[in-house]
């Protein structure tokens, strides 16, 4: 270490134990030692070492030690080597002999910290004037070219969290600002900015874009059937919570001690996959709002939403995201509450779409409104079966492959983590819910125009079918050009607040979860980490985000299939929460492994078998790429209170370009036709194409009720039974272990008592 000279030295304390442990061999480093006579060693450079003995003590010696300061003796001296000796000789075998090597350095005077400090002052003035120069020569390019207004808002946002990024760049800064050791003095602090993050950095973009299209389908419920996801905040506070109290510091410290290497390399590339998808999957929204799909200027929103969060998390790493994750949560509040004003007000103000949800959808209000009359709003039909897969995979498996959350919970300390993980669930469940809402209302104005109770212009030039399905950016149209804007910076902000903390988990799992993997056989302590851990995790932010974005310019639709994962990794969760809850049960399963065996088999076999079992629900539902929620937007004619030939038409034309057409459609789409030429006369639906895809897997037996989700809630449910009863199989294998050495040490016992009579 290097210091003043009046410094005392500091002991190194074994791994895993505290300073003011008993067991802990210590020695105090009295006033009247060389070390801190006056003298200044340090001034030619001076090396000393200390060699002295220390013995295991009682409390009581312990307290009588402490009352008493021996100079410790200098090495080197014919007194102290005489000394020494006869210590050594008269030393019983729990002594130890401890030496410190100590290096000394002219410590700086005060006017040389003052310039230093000045200089990194300058530095950061000059990264200020020279951010600020770039987003104003930004802004006069989008003016100067009448490009759209929404660039301002990217500009400016870019400028804000540039500005916040610059900072403190050492590798503990960068990847763990806040631990254990910094909490206390600033707990309100901590709890506020972990609440925040929390909050933000799991309210993907994607997120609130499905629960305004869930909220077309269902109405109030389709948002609340998306925020269960969410949920899972506050159960892997609580989890994380119990494995930190066990003394681990990230995920992969945790399956790399409990499970072994092989089940660390699997969780990382999980980990590693999901961090990829999150990348196209934020900036693909976001890019929505600035022009048609694969248009010149959506590939450029693309590529400029994914750099902005790149390049500040480049910067800072953890610290910038969190210090941007703060102030995003409250601007995403503020936005949102002006959004459903606004929404309120318009329903208010039109009473003829007052007359027509009243008469054909039960009710007006955003809360109680049906998309569908005469179905119940709160059964499997009605969207409880989604609600219901949200809890099992939020609250079990799902957070935890997304270290972009569950880094944050091995911030602060894990008390303060806690309550902050709590509040930040609570937001982050009504934020989604009410997101909904925006979705609800284009549902309501939709069908109104389509059905001919409400003029056309009320779309203000959006296309009836994207507002009836909730789609943001046309219900945003609706609103306004000021909403419009509005609504983009609420899903700007959303998206990048993901995207930093998805890059800044990138930089973590690359630099100190494999780099120390590899170098040094364990996942390394972030708190711990080194300039090449910040420089590796720095490369890997430059390749994910460039690797995630590529895909989204030549078929974007054909990703969509990837972002449904939670079907495939409900088996990370057994693993994870039993021993987290293991130590409420028994000391003897809390703690790392006091011995040298791992299981292997309880991690790798509930996770491959959820792996298996999600894998085929892919290919045997949605083969081609199709996903469940490209239906939403499809808008079925069922929600119609009087549908047409043509409302028929563009729904099927939709199914088929979702890639979701199967032979289940073409008998109802022929059926279709039949009723409608019956009753109109004539109506030539499109019927006769091919199916897409066909399956030779049937799950069908895995349905749970009559609603859309029946299936994947079904084997949702089947998966995270079946990957707990596969982790209680394996784990049986020390259930029978101790018992039978239980067993065979009774008999022992009873044997050798039979032979000693």
């Amino acid at each position: 270490f290097i210091g003043p000279p009046t410094s005392p030295p500091r002991q190194s304390v074994p791994n895993g134990s505290r300073a003011d442990d008993p067991d802990t061999l210590s020695a105090d480093a009295p006033d009247s030692s060389p070390l801190s006579n006056g003298r200044n060693p340090s001034a030619d450079n001076m090396k000393t070492e200390l060699t002295f003995s220390a013995r295991k003590s009682s409390n009581s010696e312990m307290k009588d030690a402490s009352s008493t300061k021996t100079p410790l003796p200098v090495a080197g001296t014919p007194e102290n080597d005489t000394e020494g000796k006869a210590e050594k000789e008269d030393k019983k075998p729990t002594e130890i002999e401890v030496v410190f090597t100590t290096a000394f350095e002219e410590a700086e005077t005060p006017a040389t910290c003052m310039e230093k400090i000045k200089a990194i002052k300058r530095l950061y003035w000059a990264l200020y004037v020279v951010t600020t120069l770039l987003a104003a020569l930004a802004i006069f390019y989008v003016e100067n070219n009448s490009a759209q207004r929404e660039w301002h808002l990217l500009t400016g946002y870019a400028w804000v969290c540039l500005m916040l990024a610059y900072g403190d760049g050492t590798p503990r800064e960068y990847f763990r600002p806040i631990d254990e050791t910094n909490t206390d003095g600033r707990k309100f602090y901590a709890f506020w900015l972990i609440a925040m993050t929390s909050f933000v950095s799991w309210v993907m973009a994607k997120s609130i874009q499905n629960s305004s299209k869930l909220g077309a389908r269902y109405g109030m419920l389709g948002g609340l059937a998306y925020a269960a996801w969410f949920v899972g905040v506050f159960t892997t506070g609580v989890i994380i919570y119990l494995l930190r109290k066990q003394g681990y510091y990230s995920l992969p410290d945790f399956i790399n001690d409990r499970y072994g290497p092989l089940a660390t390399v699997m969780f990382e590339l999980t980990v590693m996959y999901r961090l990829y998808n999150e990348v196209w999957s934020n900036t693909i929204v976001i890019a929505d709002f600035f022009g048609e799909s694969l248009s010149d200027t959506w590939k450029l929103a693309a590529w400029v939403s994914m750099a902005i969060p790149a390049l500040y998390t480049l910067i800072g790493g953890m610290r910038a995201s969190l210090y941007s994750d703060a102030l995003q949560a409250v601007l995403m509040c503020v936005l949102l509450a002006m959004t459903y004003y606004t929404i309120v007000s318009q329903i208010h103000s039109n009473e003829a779409l007052q007359l027509y949800a009243k008469e054909y959808h039960e009710s007006d209000s955003l809360w109680s409104y049906n998309p569908v009359k005469g179905r119940v709003m709160f059964s499997l039909e009605g969207g409880m079966d989604l609600f219901w897969t949200g809890i099992l995979q939020g609250a079990l498996s799902y957070t935890f492959m997304d270290p972009a959350l569950t880094d944050r919970a091995f911030l602060a300390s894990k008390e303060v983590m806690v309550g902050g993980f709590a509040l930040g669930g609570a937001l982050a469940v009504a934020y989604v819910t009410v997101f909904g809402f925006i979705g609800v209302y284009g549902n309501m104005l939709g069908n109104c125009v389509a059905d001919g109770f409400c003029p056309a212009t009320d779309l203000k030039g959006a296309t009836a079918a994207s507002v009836k399905g909730g789609e943001p950016s046309a219900v945003a149209t609706v609103l306004g050009p000021a909403y419009y804007s509005l609504i983009c910076l609420v899903i700007i902000t959303s998206a990048i607040s993901t995207l930093d903390s998805t890059f800044s988990a990138v930089a973590k799992a690359v630099g100190p979860d494999l780099h120390g993997f590899i170098t040094k056989g364990r996942p390394v302590n972030p708190s711990e980490a080194d300039a090449t851990d910040v420089l590796l995790g720095r490369l890997a932010i430059v390749v994910v985000g460039i690797c995630g974005t590529l895909p989204l310019l030549y078929d974007p639709d054909e990703l969509n299939a990837t972002t449904v994962t939670g079907t495939m990794v409900p088996g990370l969760g057994p693993p994870i929460y039993m021993a987290a809850f293991a130590c409420l049960v028994s000391q003897a399963w809390s703690g790392r492994r006091t011995t040298t065996k791992t299981r292997p088999l309880l991690f790798l076999l509930p996770f491959c078998f959820s792996a298996a079992l999600g894998t085929i629900y892919q290919m045997a539902s949605q083969a081609e790429n199709c996903a469940p929620f490209k239906l939403t937007a499809c808008a079925a004619p069922g929600w119609l209170a009087t549908p047409t030939c043509a409302t028929y038409s563009t729904y099927y034309k939709c199914v088929r370009a979702s890639g979701c057409w199967d032979d289940s459609d073409n008998v109802q789409c022929l059926a279709a036709n039949d009723t409608l030429t019956n009753k109109l006369g004539s109506c030539n639906l499109e019927c006769a194409a091919e199916s897409r895809y066909s399956t030779v897997v049937d799950l069908s037996g895995f349905n749970v009720g009559q609603g859309s989700y029946k299936n994947l809630f079904g084997v949702n449910l089947v998966s995270a039974v079946g990957a707990l009863c596969m982790f209680l199989f394996a784990a049986s294998d020390d259930l029978l272990e101790k018992r039978l050495e239980a067993a065979k040490a009774k008999t022992d016992a009873s044997n050798a008592l039979e032979i000693s009579l």
